[in-house]
């Protein structure tokens, strides 16, 4: 099987896709190329969005979020 996509939510998910520990914030929102071609978008894992105890925060995070599942599928349309 070989998706047009994978998408890595959160740092553990991310770690064992790219083999990369480089923070998540960072790379969120970014398709990565991985070395056998297989691109990987970095996002949150969405229970850190539950977490986040201000409300502002919150909503920016979740805003992010979107953005990136966005992305994602714009990228499998492709």
């Amino acid at each position: 099987m070989k998706p047009a996509l994978t998408v890595a939510m959160g740092a553990t998910a991310a770690l064992a896709l790219t083999g990369s520990g480089t923070s998540i914030t960072k790379r969120r929102g970014r398709l990565e190329r991985l070395g056998d071609g297989t691109t990987v978008l970095v996002t949150l894992h969405p229970s850190y969005l539950l977490r986040l105890p201000d409300p502002a925060r919150r909503a920016e995070a979740e805003a992010a979020f979107v953005e990136d599942l966005k992305t994602a599928a714009g990228h499998s349309l492709e």
